[in-house]
């Protein structure tokens, strides 16, 4: 008797790795009502109906490597991509982290240096897009603090924001891409050289739409050292000081963080982190 994971198994190795006329692929046609002719039929109309589910699912997540590679192109990549990487969970927005690796990484797009950190870049655009509402603090907070309460403090991070680096124009060519109108988008990629360098860049979700704000060097690694937990006086310490209240400001203003707790002591600390 076929256990049922192993049956659960065969099924996703007949729906994602191959046609249905091997060995295995047979005796799965055995578990369906009809004659095997009508079972195979069956089989094949829900292998392809998973397929094209998964393949609009990478679509929409990645649109603007659509557009870019040509939608034949990316359908024959979503396949090879889907046979190796079937999704872990049920939410098909979290489908794909791995995809722009996967596409740039090809023999016949290596040459496309851009792909990858483009693909990166929407897939943050649509963690922002899809992540938990929260209400970020703003300056008003800070304000009515003393220096050495905000000296002590440790920012907690949006959770629609994602910090990036990359080497190429992604951002540029991403929001041309994304043109609507094909003639102005096709001017927009024309001016793009793709050979440029990168930046910095901060994607979240922001007054009320997914924006990338290019960050200076020294302003995102001020930011990662304050997502990372870094009380606020050793952040700063990062950052040059005619820098730091403007990189600030920018952060608080565009949403950055949702709240400021203050820092543990080393004794407080030893007693949090404690188990039983």
């Amino acid at each position: 008797m076929t256990g049922l994971l192993d049956l659960q198994r065969r099924l996703r190795a007949a729906l994602l790795d191959g046609g249905l006329d091997g060995g295995e692929d047979r005796d799965l046609t055995s578990l369906v009502v009809g004659a095997p002719e009508m079972a195979r039929t069956r089989l094949a109309v829900y292998r392809n109906n998973v397929r094209a589910t998964l393949t609009t699912a990478l679509k929409l997540n990645f649109p603007a490597l659509a557009r870019l590679v040509g939608t034949e192109f990316f359908a024959a990549s979503a396949a090879r991509f889907l046979a190796v990487s079937p999704p872990g969970s049920a939410d098909l927005h979290e489908y794909g982290e791995t995809f722009p690796a996967f596409l740039a990484n090809l023999p016949s797009t290596r040459h496309l240096v851009f792909l990858g950190d483009v693909g990166r870049l929407e897939w943050a655009a649509g963690r922002a897009l899809h992540a938990p509402h929260a209400t970020p603090i703003g300056l008003a907070m800070l304000a009515a603090l003393t220096p050495e309460q905000q000296a002590a403090l440790r920012f907690l991070p949006h959770p629609s924001l994602s910090l990036l680096n990359v080497t190429t124009p992604a951002r540029a060519i991403w929001e041309a891409v994304l043109t609507p109108e094909e003639e102005l988008r096709e001017q927009r990629l024309a001016a793009i050289d793709p050979g440029a360098g990168g930046e910095n860049l901060a994607v979240l979700h922001a007054c009320g739409e997914v924006v990338a704000r290019p960050l200076s060097p020294a302003a995102f690694a001020f930011a990662q050292a304050l997502i990372a937990g870094a009380p606020f006086a050793e952040a700063l310490a990062i950052i040059p000081e005619g820098e730091a209240s403007a990189a600030l400001g920018g952060f608080l203003s565009d949403g950055f963080f949702t709240a400021a707790i203050p820092s543990l002591s080393p004794e407080e600390e030893s007693c949090h982190d404690r188990t039983y």
